[in-house]
């Protein structure tokens, strides 16, 4: 018997037994000091993985935190983090790490205290912590007041309460740090009416939009080397760029070898055996497959995988099939009932003609040579594939597999549904193109099966396998050069374009280690084999570029633009403007329409400042400019992003003071919710932004 079938034998429901106990455990543990008061005692056992502004992190406090979150995630889950799991969890475990070290200094700073008492009247009080709370409900969802302190009181658990103590203590002195920074940031009552009347009010009329691209002629506008020159140096701060870099490298995906495919293959031929030496299949299924066992489905064509499908319809009720691998593991299926069905369905080829350079006539002649040559004997799908061009098909000889009505083309579906099983039909023209048809089969039954799905998953063996030859590769091109031993093993080298310090890798992903190495090394340098989400990379740094300043030939093209465009709209803004001039107090924008051919009056459906004018969108100039006229007025010409617009209200609802009055505290909660959430995040960006952070993560996790 193959040892996974052991394993898997043995595995019981002690996971989801002990997954409250341990999520308990994670709560009462929450609240240990990882940064500060044992660090004294470890700094001599252990290295150093990082530093806050000085203080010490050690490799032991951090694994330690890390093991508790994944033995957290073990209990509720029943299995162990991937490789991809390990990644984020030891992220989230560091971005922890530094929230609480510098949440704790600002604590400190600004005096927050939180009394042993206040501690006590929280967890004694009428309303509990509520992760603690959570842990006493019983099954009638009621709080077990009873149970809960019969736990706090117990002896036996004061060194966890303790604990718990200190974790709450930590909560609560956020809570009131949050507090003092946030105590600044209120809501006005111009910011409320200004809120209401971009949301409520609404506006319609008529605009004229003076478009600088359609009429000014580009080439009648000229930007000398002086003009340019001299908007580089008024504007240098515009040009200015980030440090980037450049890698080449090499990436081992983490795929399933061969073998581990074929282990899995065993041991669904294993589970085979047994089903056919009398073990109950569907209690199999319960044990062993990872997706949902539903018998009691009945599954219609087109509803499965093909080669799935194929199987299951070509067989008889009761029989087990061979196993079927699909792109999501191997399938171990036994067939339980057919019936019939409402629907029919269609199993067909094709040959595809397109129509090119709207040549019918040709495409239809090269689809009658076709089918002449099927008439004369040709194979179908040795056609198909030579001649089809639909490339999802043509490479399985044109099967497009089953379809029910409504699924394709309706003149494909027409011809596919009157013709029989074996008929070649054709040409039809759809919206694709010709098409030569072969109905293979019809059938309307629907069928129910039991299916034990076990993906293929990349063993340790192999993790271990891909990871040797980068560490190899690592270590051959720190010796030579990392292009020249990757070409003579054959491997496939890329390259990324530049990036910035802290962003993604082009072509490989979000990997701070590997950004890390490339601003922190010369060109040259190979790295170690960095673990990204789905493969190992070793990477040289191909170029680096320091912070600076574009040089003038490098940007002329765009100074010449916005230069451009900048006149532009002047231009434009001086023609509005004196046709402006030229409307009466009782004229309309008719009279500004006249004046250019290429000028026209557009009426807006209703809308709102908030949505802004229907194709232009939320503008700032000119929604501000709307919310200032009055109905049946014409506007001074407004600078908008795109163009300059005279403007003409028919419509502008009255401000409604008793919906206002309705609405004033739902958007004063809503407006002090985002500029807290707003002013928040600010300020933790720029905590982290000015604190000395070294994260040495990259050398004890590759």
């Amino acid at each position: 018997m193959p040892l996974m079938t052991q394993i898997r034998e043995r595995m019981t429901t002690f996971f989801s037994v002990f997954a409250g106990l341990f999520v308990i455990y994670i709560v009462l543990d929450w609240g240990m000091d990882i940064t500060g008061r044992k660090e004294a005692s470890r700094m001599s056992e252990s290295n150093e993985i990082g530093k806050i502004n000085g203080t010490v992190i050690t490799t032991r406090d951090f694994a330690d935190l890390v093991k508790r979150n994944v033995d957290n995630q073990k209990a509720q889950t029943g299995t162990d983090p991937d490789e991809n799991q390990m990644r984020l969890i030891r992220d989230q475990v560091w971005n922890e790490i530094v929230d609480d070290h510098l949440y704790g200094e600002q604590v400190k700073k600004m005096n927050i205290s939180v009394p042993d008492k206040e501690i006590s009247d929280w967890v004694y009080g009428d309303n509990p912590p509520e992760f603690l709370r959570r842990q006493f409900i019983d099954s009638t969802g009621n709080f077990d007041r009873m149970s809960y302190e019969r736990v706090l009181k117990d002896p036996r658990n004061k060194a966890r309460l303790l604990e718990v103590e200190d974790a709450l203590r930590k909560q609560r002195e956020r809570e009131k740090l949050q507090s003092l920074i946030l105590a600044s940031v209120n809501v006005s009552e111009g910011d409320l009416l200004q809120r209401f009347t971009d949301q409520n009010i609404k506006y319609e009329g008529d605009y004229v939009f003076f478009d600088p691209t359609v009429l000014v002629i580009d080439s009648t506008v000229k930007v000398s080397a002086d003009d340019a020159r001299k908007y580089y140096n008024e504007h240098s701060d515009e040009f200015k760029f980030e440090a980037t870099r450049k890698l080449k490298f090499v990436q081992f995906s983490y795929a399933p070898s061969a073998k581990d495919s074929q282990e899995v293959e065993e041991e669904v031929l294993d589970i085979k055996r047994r089903a056919k030496e009398g073990s109950d299949f569907l209690e199999l299924a319960k044990t062993y497959s990872e997706t949902p066992v539903a018998e009691s489905t009945y599954y219609k064509h087109g509803e499965l995988g093909q080669d799935r499908e194929t199987a299951i319809f070509a067989a008889k009720a009761g029989e087990i099939l061979e196993p079927v691998k699909e792109f999501d593991g191997y399938h171990l299926i036994k067939v339980l009932e057919f019936k019939t069905g409402k629907d029919e369905f269609v199993r067909a080829s094709h040959i595809l003609v397109n129509i090119e350079q709207n040549d019918s006539a040709a495409a239809l002649e090269q689809a009658k040579i076709i089918l002449g040559k099927l008439k004369g004997g040709a194979d179908f799908a040795d056609l198909a594939r030579k001649n089809s061009k639909d490339p999802g098909s043509a490479i399985k000889g044109g099967d497009v597999g089953w379809f029910g009505r409504g699924r394709m083309d309706k003149a494909f579906e027409n011809a596919s549904f009157k013709a029989k099983p074996g008929q070649t039909v054709g040409p039809v023209k759809s919206a694709f193109g010709y098409h030569i048809i072969k109905v293979l089969a019809k059938d309307n039954r629907e069928v129910r099966f039991a299916d034990i799905q076990i993906p293929i998953r990349i063993s340790g063996i192999t993790r271990e396998e891909i990871d040797q030859k980068a560490r190899d590769l690592s270590y051959l091109a720190k010796e030579t050069d990392l292009v020249k031993v990757a070409t003579d093993e054959k491997y496939t080298i890329g390259d990324t374009p530049a990036f910035a310090k802290g962003a993604n890798v082009p072509g490989v992903g979000a990997s701070a280690a590997l950004n890390r190495f490339a601003f922190a090394n010369k060109v040259g340098a190979v790295s170690e084999a960095i673990t990204t989400p789905n493969a190992i990379v070793v990477a040289t740094v191909w170029e680096a570029k320091d912070a600076g300043i574009r040089p003038l030939d490098e940007v002329r093209s765009v100074i010449d633009n916005r230069i451009k465009r900048d006149r532009k709209m002047e231009i434009v803004h001086t023609m509005a403007d004196e046709m402006r001039a030229d409307v009466g107090t009782n004229d309309n924008l008719t009279k500004v329409s006249l004046k250019s051919p290429l000028l026209k009056i557009t009426h807006t459906p209703e809308f709102t400042l908030e949505a802004g004018i229907p194709g232009f969108g939320r503008d700032m100039a000119l929604t501000g400019a709307l919310s200032a006229l009055n109905v049946g007025e014409v506007s001074k010409p407004i600078d908008a992003i795109r163009g300059v617009f005279l403007v003409q209200l028919s419509k502008k609802t009255a401000f409604d003071s008793t919906a206002y009055a309705q609405q004033e505290a739902t958007l004063r909660t809503q407006l002090l919710s985002e500029k807290r959430n707003r002013f928040i995040a600010d300020w933790s960006d720029q905590l982290k932004k000015s604190a000395d952070i070294v994260d040495n993560r990259d050398v004890f996790y590759h």
